[in-house]
C-alpha cells in the first residue's frame, strides 16, 4: 500500500494562479491607496528598507520600489513569487524576493518598515502561531521602525456575511460558500472553481481577532499601535468599517 500524505494546509494549497484570478479586482489602484496611507502614517525616509511580509503577486512591493524604497518581498507561495518577479520585470524595477513562512525572520533588525497587506494574518489554527507573525514583524524591524497591518474587520464580516454567491471571471466560474465558526472565532470559505470542464475546490480559514485582542498580541510581541484606520483611505475605524488597519512602531 502507498503512503498517504496529510492534506496541505489551506494556505499552501490555495495561493497560486487561481487565487490571483479570483481576486483580480484587488488591483494596482488599491495598492497605490494602501501605499499612500503607509507613507502618510509612517513617513519612511527616502530609500528606506521595507519588508513586504506575504507579498503575494507583488502589487504593493512593486509600487513601493517605484517610489524609491528598497523592498524585500517574502511569501510562501513559489507561484505567487514568480508572478511578483514578472510584475517587477515588467515595471523595470529591482525587487528582492524570498520564499519563506511568514513566521520566519529573514533578516533580523534589517528593516525600517514592515507591511502586511490584504488579510495576510490569522491563517494558523493556534493563536501562538499567529502571535509568531507579530514577533516576526518586531524581530525584522530596527529599533523605532514602523509597521502596518491591513486586516479584516470582524464585526463587519459577521454583519455583512453572504452565505453563498456565484460569479464569472472571464472563463472562470467562482462559487463561494461562507460561514462563521463561532466556537473557533474563524471565517470559513469554500471556493469551487469551474473552468474548461475542470472543477477545483479550495478553502480559506482566517481567525477573526478583535481590536483589543490584536492590541494585546501586538504589545506582547513588542509592537506599539499608534494608528487605527477603518479603510485604505485612512477613515476612522468603527464596527461598520470595511477594514481594520493598524500601524505603529516598535516598543
Amino acid at each position: 500500500m502507498g503512503t498517504e500524505h496529510p492534506p496541505l494546509p489551506w494556505y499552501e494549497a490555495w495561493f497560486g494562479r487561481d487565487y490571483l484570478d479570483v481576486y483580480a479586482h484587488r488591483d494596482a489602484a488599491e495598492a497605490i491607496r494602501q501605499v499612500d496611507l503607509m507613507e502618510r502614517t509612517l513617513r519612511p525616509a527616502p530609500g528606506a528598507r521595507v519588508l513586504d511580509l506575504c507579498c503575494g503577486g507583488g502589487r504593493h512591493a512593486v509600487e513601493m520600489v517605484r517610489r524609491g524604497y528598497r523592498v524585500v518581498g517574502v511569501d510562501l507561495s513559489a507561484e505567487l513569487l514568480a508572478c511578483a518577479r514578472k510584475e517587477a520585470d515588467a515595471a523595470g524595477v529591482t525587487l528582492d524576493l524570498i520564499r519563506a513562512d511568514m513566521r520566519s525572520v529573514v533578516a533580523p533588525g534589517a528593516f525600517d518598515v514592515v507591511v502586511n497587506f490584504f488579510t495576510s494574518f490569522g491563517y494558523f489554527d493556534a493563536d501562538e502561531d499567529n502571535c509568531g507573525v507579530l514577533c516576526t514583524i518586531r524581530a525584522s524591524l530596527r529599533p523605532g521602525g514602523g509597521w502596518m497591518m491591513d486586516y479584516l474587520n470582524r464585526d463587519q464580516v459577521i454583519r455583512t456575511l453572504v452565505p453563498h454567491d456565484e460569479r464569472t471571471v472571464g472563463e472562470l466560474v467562482v462559487r463561494q460558500e461562507r460561514r462563521v465558526d463561532a466556537a473557533r472565532g474563524r471565517i470559513e470559505k469554500t471556493l469551487t472553481l469551474r473552468r474548461g470542464g475542470r472543477t477545483r475546490v479550495y478553502r480559506e480559514s482566517v481567525r477573526m481577532y478583535t481590536l483589543p485582542e490584536l492590541a494585546r498580541m501586538a504589545d506582547e510581541a513588542g509592537l506599539a499601535i499608534a494608528h487605527v484606520y477603518g479603510s485604505s483611505d485612512g477613515a476612522p475605524y468603527g464596527t461598520t468599517s470595511p477594514r481594520l488597519i493598524l500601524a505603529g512602531t516598535t516598543r
